[in-house]
C-alpha cells in the first residue's frame, strides 16, 4: 500500500460511478484531500451484509492483496468508517475494458475476415 491514509475524512466523494454487490456497494470518484489526487472509493454497507457476505469480502480482500501484476489495480487503502468498508484504489482515467472491447465487437465481419 502507498501513503494513502485509512481515514474517511481524507477523501472528498465527488460523484457516484456505479453500484454493485446486490446494491450494497457504491463506487465513487473521490479526491484524496492531502494531495488532490483522484481515486476510486468503493464503499460497502456492512450493516446490510449477511455474515456470509462479510466472510466473502474478507477472503476477496485478502486474496486480492496477494496479486502483483501490472494489469491489476492495487488497493491504496482499506478501512472501516461509519459502518462502511472502504476500498481505495487509483482512478483509471481510460474507463473500463468493456469500452474498447465493445468497439471491436461491433466492427463488421468483412474487414476482420479479409
Amino acid at each position: 500500500m502507498s501513503s494513502f491514509l485509512p481515514e474517511g475524512w481524507c477523501y472528498e466523494l465527488l460523484t457516484v460511478i456505479g453500484k454493485g454487490f446486490e446494491d450494497l456497494t457504491t463506487l465513487n470518484l473521490a479526491r484524496y484531500k492531502l494531495t488532490g489526487e483522484y481515486v476510486t472509493a468503493r464503499r460497502i454497507n456492512l450493516e446490510a451484509c449477511s455474515s456470509e457476505m462479510v466472510t466473502f469480502l474478507q477472503g476477496k480482500l485478502h486474496v486480492s492483496r496477494l496479486f502483483k501484476h501490472p494489469n491489476i489495480v492495487p488497493y491504496q487503502a482499506t478501512f472501516i468508517a461509519d459502518n462502511e468498508l472502504w476500498v481505495v484504489t487509483s482512478f483509471m482515467t481510460y474507463g473500463s475494458c468493456l469500452q474498447p472491447a465493445s468497439f471491436y465487437l461491433t466492427l463488421p465481419s468483412d474487414p476482420i475476415c479479409q
